[in-house]
């Protein structure tokens, strides 16, 4: 009996499992700036994505096979607003149904001339397939009365169709946005009087505005749900439940059970701020339930919410519970775009090294500065290519994943510094609470054909990341110090490392209150000579990452201060892709959303016979990026492993 009972118990475990292993993740976010999410499965294959756009101001619709292609899938536009009177403005919330062999669009609008005005509008497709043919309005769905409306769902059970939308009762002392539920007689009427399922009543459901809107409903285990979503469009926004048996009467309010807390909230620890207004799909063999709804990956929003577009939709699995009630969980973190490889070449002299990323604020996208050295010139004399450089910069506007390439930092430097003469080598770049940027620059005071002539690291500040000025050189170790990095520290002081070249390029901190004014301490790591450091927070200690020509040192501190060297270095080995057959060098690391991205660069031309030239492709770099892992207090990569990258903006 216990054998036998051994073998159930593993059979079991072993069961849940592979039932969790198989378990679809989506590559969130599916589709980038698409609010109020309405997807459906049908009888031919395809996932049909109808959304409310950022501009309010028409219905698009797309189709794919998989969720994960809907947001690189063709889009149409089915339908724009009118230029003046009803359907003219706020077009909001369109669900695409097929009932009885035809199309139906149902979708929010307002007036031309009063936006709020807002009442709920059907479109009719006949052809098989809606991204073809002529869809028809159908007009206005009348509710029983006349005031703001909005949301529409629809949805079947034991042979009758009923409608559940949003609407605010006629009376002006009566704000509050309400779920109503009624029988249709035709898929563009409803047969029977409004009742009211649910109104604002919790403090989750009150917060700044009192909601309940976006119904959606999901039929299963004998059971209707209904879910629902609350209070303003921001980090507040939530979702609630409704629960009643299939077989009761569902214009009976009573037949209703309510949540009496949301099952569907921000978590700030994956990154997704605001999930709701939701619809309801399967995976394509239709034995997975699949949540699919909007969200943000930031908390804070400027102005109003409603103008901030970047509600993206995403999607997840629901799990059920023993009782047959949906376990909605919380909103998983983006999985984010593979990242191209390389990620990034320089079209001016295809020199990009040394990177260091930075929030643009302002633009609200991520750029990145490196040594843009001159590999393509042609006749520079020794190790000029590396000299007379200028800071590039890159830009992404889709996380991380790819980057374009935006221009040169410009630089303002005194005569006695090189003037427009001097190389601008490795900046790091941090962004004080007053807004302001303070770049660390190596600056070498000329153009020259050996090593031999004066570095320093000179600090410069911006207010908008391009131009740079204020240029002070700060008084470090002695006068050939190179790379700085710059962290601060828990109590609000900023420290840089940086290489002392002088000291057998041992790294040296040095502390400051002010970004501006410096305590040089010494030495930090001298076990080996190393340069590039980068040092940042994450998984609970301090890390340290410097370039020793054999690929990447890592070294981990309690505090800051006293470093520990792990074994091996991450990058000696040579990868399998675009431009990264060799080892890596001088990284930047982006900690973002719980993740760590290395980014690094190469130089594809130094392997095989011909690694040892000095010609244009050897001269060459280009920058890549790899996601760090952490297990037992150490760091790994997997440098050949597609890497699915999110750069939130918090």
């Amino acid at each position: 009996m216990t054998a036998i009972l051994r073998w159930f118990t593993c059979a079991l475990l072993l069961t849940c499992t592979v039932a969790s292993a198989a378990s679809p993740e989506f590559a969130n976010p599916l589709v980038r700036q698409r609010a109020d999410p309405h997807v459906t499965l049908h009888t031919d294959g395809y996932y049909y994505f109808t959304a409310t756009v950022p501009e309010y101001d028409r219905i698009e619709l797309r189709r794919a096979r998989t969720l994960d292609e809907l947001g690189k899938a063709d889009t149409k536009v089915i339908w724009r607003k009118h230029a003046s009177g009803p359907m003219g403005n706020h077009i909001w919330a369109p669900e695409l149904h097929f009932i009885d062999g035809k199309w139906f669009m149902y979708f929010t609008a307002g007036t031309a001339e009063d936006k709020w005005a807002i009442r709920l509008y059907v479109l009719e497709n006949t052809s098989a397939n809606p991204m073809e043919g002529t869809w028809t309005e159908r007009g206005q769905l009348k509710t029983g009365w006349e005031s703001f409306t909005l949301d529409a769902t629809t949805f079947s059970n034991a042979g009758q169709r009923y409608l559940v939308w949003t609407q605010r009762r006629p009376e002006k002392d009566l704000p509050a946005t309400n779920i109503y539920i009624a029988k249709m007689d035709t898929p563009t009427s409803i047969s029977s009087a409004p009742v009211q399922l649910s109104t604002p009543e919790h403090k989750w459901e009150k917060v700044k505005f009192l909601v309940n809107e976006a119904p959606a409903a999901l039929l299963r285990n004998g059971k209707v749900f209904i879910t629902y979503s609350a209070s303003a469009t921001d980090a507040s926004y939530s979702m609630g439940l409704l629960t009643a048996d299939a077989g009761a009467e569902l214009l009976d309010v009573a037949s209703w059970r309510k949540s009496g807390d949301p099952v569907f909230v921000t978590s700030a620890a994956n990154g997704q701020y605001g999930p709701g207004h939701n619809a309801f799909t399967t995976t394509p063999d239709g034995k997975t339930d699949v949540l699919v709804y909007h969200a943000r990956n930031y908390r804070d929003i400027k102005g109003d919410s409603l103008l901030d577009p970047n509600r993206n939709t995403r999607a997840q699995v629901i799990n059920w519970r023993a009782d047959g009630s949906p376990d909605f969980g919380e909103p998983v973190a983006d999985r984010g775009q593979i990242a191209a490889k390389p990620l990034f070449r320089d079209p001016l002299f295809d020199g990009a090294a040394d990177p260091v990323l930075v929030r643009n604020v302002a633009k609200d996208r991520w750029w990145m500065f490196y040594t843009n050295r001159r590999a393509t010139a042609t006749e520079l004399p020794g190790v000029s290519w590396v000299h007379g450089t200028r800071i590039g910069i890159a830009e992404s506007s889709d996380e991380g994943a790819t980057w374009h390439y935006v221009g040169t930092a410009d630089i303002t430097l005194p005569i006695e510094l090189g003037g427009k003469d001097a190389t601008h080598w490795a900046p790091d770049i941090v962004r004080a609470d007053d807004g302001v940027y303070h770049m660390f620059l190596t600056l070498v005071p000329g153009i020259f054909t050996d090593w031999n002539h004066p570095r320093h690291i000179v600090h410069l500040t911006s207010t908008d990341l391009l131009k740079w000025d204020n240029a002070q050189t700060l008084k470090l170790a002695n006068e050939k110090v190179i790379d700085a990095a710059v962290a601060r520290l828990p109590g609000g002081a900023w420290r840089m490392w940086y290489n002392n070249e002088k000291d057998n390029k041992s790294i040296y901190y040095a502390d400051s209150t002010d970004l501006k004014t410096w305590t040089d301490h010494g030495r930090a790591v001298a076990d080996q000579g190393g340069e590039g450091p980068k040092v940042f927070e994450w998984k609970g200690a301090w890390w340290m990452i410097t370039d020793v020509w054999h690929g990447l040192a890592v070294y981990r501190s309690p505090d800051a201060k006293t470093w520990t060297r792990q074994s091996g270095n991450l990058l000696q080995q040579p990868g399998q892709g675009a431009d990264d057959k060799v080892m890596g060098g001088h990284a930047d690391v982006v900690v973002s959303g719980g993740r760590a991205y290395l980014f690094y660069f190469t130089h594809p031309g130094r392997q095989g016979p011909d690694a040892k030239k000095d010609g244009a492709e050897q001269r060459r770099s280009a920058i890549q990026v790899t996601e760090l892992f952490h297990a037992d207090g150490k760091l790994t990569v997997d440098r050949d492993a597609p890497t699915r990258i999110v750069l939130r903006n918090d």
